[in-house]
């Protein structure tokens, strides 16, 4: 693969393959090396077309946080933001995003971990279900018996929340 290749494919899929890395183990640090190290080995290894290259790295990303999980029993949370992604001028409107995407990743993070895998793949990184299911090596119906439940989970969370 050509160098500015890779840089191109690096810019555009940093953000997806970091958010949902970052969305599993809630550590900044953890996030960033995994990322890394999904694109180091895409680098040495990809060499299939445009189209599956965002599910090829996450499916890498994943394997590599299923690793590092093996590794490490406990995961630290740390505050999670899109602001980054997201232009905002106004400070008090990214204060109240800021709040609000905290309080969902704080949600997510109750979810039982399968829930919360397709809930980072598909709702977070707008992955298709067929894609989570190859990532994740389950079937689509499960992906999407998943979703439900995640969804179900959350809004009964929301609730206890608002009570």
């Amino acid at each position: 693969m050509k160098r500015d290749s890779f840089i191109k494919i690096y810019k555009e899929y940093f953000p997806y393959v970091y958010r949902y890395l970052y969305g599993l183990t809630y550590s900044h640090q953890t996030a960033e090396d995994l990322t890394q190290e999904s694109f180091v080995k895409a680098l040495s290894i990809l060499q299939i077309s445009n189209e599956s290259i965002k599910s090829w790295l996450l499916t890498v990303a994943h394997n590599l946080y299923v690793d590092y999980v093996k590794k490490n029993s406990r995961l630290s949370f740390h505050e999670y933001t899109f602001l980054n992604k997201i232009n905002i001028q106004d400070f008090t409107d990214k204060l109240m995003l800021k709040e609000s995407v905290n309080s969902a990743f704080i949600l997510i993070k109750q979810l039982p971990e399968n829930q919360r895998q397709v809930v980072l793949l598909c709702l977070v990184n707008e992955l298709s279900y067929h894609q989570a299911s190859e990532i994740l090596g389950i079937s689509v119906s499960a992906v999407t018996n998943l979703i439900y439940r995640a969804r179900k989970t959350l809004r009964e969370l929301r609730r206890k929340i608002d009570e």
